[in-house]
């Protein structure tokens, strides 16, 4: 508190008046004294009283005679980088073609065989389906042969960036992508996906929803099981060289879920890597170990005798399993699809012959160009009531396969090879599947009775976002919770061939960070705050009111309240603002599928005169430009949207029901809805994406590596020249506390090193030359200096 005395046995909590803010900030005053340039914010969590933290920091005060080493790094020139970049700008409107193929395809077949009044509805609904499952297995095929051709034989080692090796890795990786893997999560088609991609896969190997960067070089044994959004990143680029490793899993091995394992790593027989943990390049889990946190430390000794043994299966029933799979992945994912047809009936119904552009363009009135043009803004606004019954008919064919086939579930441990896995990965499947069409919902007033359709109990003005893992008859959220974005929230355990599904309980007004990580079984008090990346401690630690952070978590004894804000603005709106908020939302749910079914009707009706006229070459190329033209015009779409209703982003904090708030959250959706799914995603790892986000608001310098596309307030980034974003890295401009949204800027230096899915949140800035390791967390008003090396949530001296 302003003018109290500091005495040693001062509490720098309960009795100066501190919490996390003012904790990340005295460190990183002292961290500008060169002695205590290694000082963390845990010093002062774990010892709280003022002589303990003055101790704690004497014993790690470091030597300052000779200065700190520059760590190697290379700088390419900028011919290397644009020969490169070119390569792979002539790549990517192929890359976009493939994934544009899986709707525009359908798009046309539908219309080619609708054109004249005797045509057959139901014969051009079916051959449009047929033409959706040929596109999707196409994609599979070309994505598995391009990737092997052209990726198949990387060795490990480390290669220059923007180099042929580099060059090579960038576009296999990138086909890899445009497999919508997504159908296959949790199957042992997953398994067999990956073995056709290199990937050496033991039999009976259980893998969730596993990214991995190079296949040839991941070996997985037999029995192990890999939880949901793990991430193999054995490719990472440090220092201006791309690191190519071996990952090897080890037989009855269990990775649980948000787990990033880079290169040059192992994991022994049953051994154990707990969820929100990060195994860097060089670390090994010894068998029979369980290993925990980021960085990874051993936890304790894994007995398999502690497993139930695995129930016999024999080839029967493993054959009639896999048939299972393929029938209800192809299954859903064509149901999925069939809500767009009452979309397209609805659009020819309101396209009168009034509105035609046609005769326009056969008296010479408009020229092609033009009419394009008007056809594009005409199914825009025709499209935008057809998207919300789209959307709608979505919903209702979730609920009807969730409610009508599937049972409920219980709580308990069934094999992998049962009925309920099966049960369980059908209702995954529809969750996965409708979240392309369903994105929007998220994080708006229409999330929560989403949640509650497909059977979770949310109570009421609770906020959630994109939850994944999610399994909803196991999910209680008590009244007025905050689930933020990308929350792992009670996903199922898999371990030695057994499932087991338990009780997730948020409590009355908790708050859950993103990327946090809520394990099964979890109950969470009542105002407890899990922070950013967290995973949270055992249910017996936490208590009403407490606040965890970091992975192994660390309890805070205070954080920063904000306050000064009304509560109809945060917790109690009043019915106009829900209505006024409801409408704008309705609106960016819209939005994107009407884009995209407009872009699709005009491209689609270009084409028709040339079909018509039998010139199915010309046909195929007008296709195929409109498709890649479209990609190009997702992100001008989304920043004029963003330059209109949001302008330049600023440091400032705005309570949750508010326009601007409402008006942001739609730029992102927007975003995120189009932009980066049909277009910014295959720019990661080329010197165009930074030219992109610049053109949002950012500012990126020369030179800079990103293989991430998650930014959001685009004008609070700058990024220094030559600095390196690996996968999953993410600026974190705002945080929603106490909802309130608070916006800052984050400044990350030249030459920077960041590791897979770290994260700089909001205030915080990192010095020229350093280094974050995989999954580190740079708290919020935190300094990282120049020159150093970092890892850990919260980020810790990499000793």
């Amino acid at each position: 508190m302003p003018g109290q005395p500091i005495r040693r046995e001062l509490d720098f909590f309960s009795d100066l008046g501190g919490h996390s803010l003012f904790a990340a900030r005295i460190t990183s005053t002292l961290r500008q004294d060169p002695r205590f340039a290694q000082a963390t914010v845990a010093d002062i969590y774990n010892h709280r009283r003022i002589g303990l933290i003055a101790e704690a920091l004497s014993a790690g005060m470091i030597d300052t005679g000779a200065a700190a080493a520059d760590r190697p790094f290379i700088i390419h020139s900028a011919w290397r980088r644009w020969r490169c970049g070119i390569a792979q700008g002539l790549a990517i409107p192929f890359l976009l073609l493939l994934t544009k193929a899986q709707w525009l395809a359908p798009f046309f077949v539908y219309h080619f065989h609708t054109g004249d009044p005797e045509d057959s509805i139901a014969y051009a609904v079916l051959m449009s389906a047929l033409a959706f499952v040929v596109a999707i297995g196409l994609n599979f095929v070309i994505a598995w042969v391009g990737r092997r051709l052209i990726g198949g034989r990387l060795k490990p080692g480390s290669y220059p960036l923007w180099g042929i090796a580099y060059y090579r890795w960038w576009l296999a990786d990138r086909l890899a992508e445009t497999a919508p893997t997504y159908m296959i999560n949790g199957s042992p088609l997953y398994a067999a996906w990956l073995r056709l991609l290199g990937a050496r896969v033991g039999t009976d190997a259980n893998l969730g929803s596993v990214t991995i960067r190079v296949p040839e070089l991941v070996t997985i044994g037999a029995g192990a099981s890999i939880g949901n959004a793990v991430n193999l990143e054995n490719a990472r680029v440090e220092g201006g060289l791309l690191h190519l490793g071996r990952i090897e899993i080890g037989a009855e091995a269990c990775v649980g879920s948000y787990v990033v394992i880079e290169g040059d790593t192992a994991i022994g027989e049953y051994g154990h890597l707990e969820g929100q943990s990060a195994l860097a390049s060089g670390q090994h889990v010894p068998a029979r170990k369980v290993w925990h946190g980021s960085p990874a430390r051993e936890r304790g000794a894994f007995d398999p005798a502690s497993l139930p043994p695995r129930p016999p299966v024999g080839s029967g029933r493993k054959a009639w399993e896999g048939a299972v799979f393929v029938l209800g992945a192809l299954a859903i994912a064509v149901l999925f699809f069939m809500p767009v047809f009452p979309t397209f009936l609805l659009i020819d119904w309101l396209d009168i012959p009034e509105l035609s552009v046609r005769p326009l363009v056969d008296d010479g009135s408009v020229t092609a160009l033009q009419a394009f043009g008007l056809r594009l803004v005409k199914f825009f606004v025709l499209a935008l009531p057809a998207s919300l019954v789209f959307i709608f008919a979505t919903v209702l064919l979730s609920a009807l396969i969730r409610w009508a086939f599937l049972p409920k579930m219980k709580a308990g441990s069934w094999p992998v090879h049962s009925n309920r896995y099966l049960a369980k990965w059908l209702v995954s499947q529809i969750q996965e599947s409708s979240l392309a069409v369903l994105h929007g919902i998220y994080a708006t007033v229409y999330s929560a009775p989403w949640y509650r359709l497909l059977g979770a109990k949310v109570g009421k003005e609770t906020e959630l976002s994109t939850a994944l893992g999610v399994v909803p008859d196991m999910l209680t959220l008590g009244d007025e919770c905050f689930i933020a974005d990308a929350v792992m929230l009670g996903d199922e355990h898999i371990d030695g061939g057994w499932m087991t599904v338990q009780p997730t309980v948020v409590s009355r007004r908790s708050f859950v960070g993103n990327g946090a990580y809520v394990p099964d079984g979890t109950t969470v008090p009542e105002n407890v705050l899990i922070g950013v990346m967290s995973a949270v401690p055992r249910n017996a630690t936490m208590q009403d009111g407490d606040t965890w952070l970091g992975s192994p978590p660390l309890h805070l004894p205070a954080r920063e309240v904000v306050t000064g804000f009304p509560e109809h603005l945060t917790f109690a709106p009043s019915p106009w603002r829900k209505l006024a908020r409801g409408l704008v939302e309705a609106f960016r749910i819209a939005a994107p599928h009407a884009l995209v079914i407009a872009v699709g009707y005009a491209i689609v009706l270009d084409a028709m005169p040339l079909a018509e006229a039998d010139r199915w070459g010309l046909v195929a190329l007008d296709l195929a430009v409109g498709g890649v033209l479209f990609g190009f015009a997702t992100l001008l779409f989304v920043a004029l949207f963003k330059w209109l209703a949001v302008g330049r982003y600023r440091q400032r904090s705005v309570p949750m029901w508010t326009p601007f708030v409402w008006l942001s959250e739609a730029a992102t959706n927007l975003y995120e809805g189009i932009a980066v799914p049909w277009f910014l995603r295959y720019l990661r790892g080329t010197p165009w994406l930074g030219d992109a986000f610049n053109l949002l608001g950012a500012k990126v310098g020369r030179g800079v590596y990103l293989d991430t596309t998650d930014m959001t307030e685009f004008d609070c980034v700058h990024i220094g020249d030559h600095s390196e974003l690996n996968a999953l890295c993410c600026p974190q401009t705002h945080l929603f506390e106490d909802r309130v949204m608070k916006i800052d800027h984050v400044k990350i230096g030249s030459r920077v090193t960041l590791g897979p899915r770290c994260t700089v949140l909001y205030g915080a800035q990192v010095g020229d030359g350093a280094q974050l390791g995989p999954l580190t967390l740079v708290m919020k008003g935190e300094s990282i200096p120049p020159r150093t090396r970092w890892h850990g949530l919260p980020a810790s001296p990499w000793r």
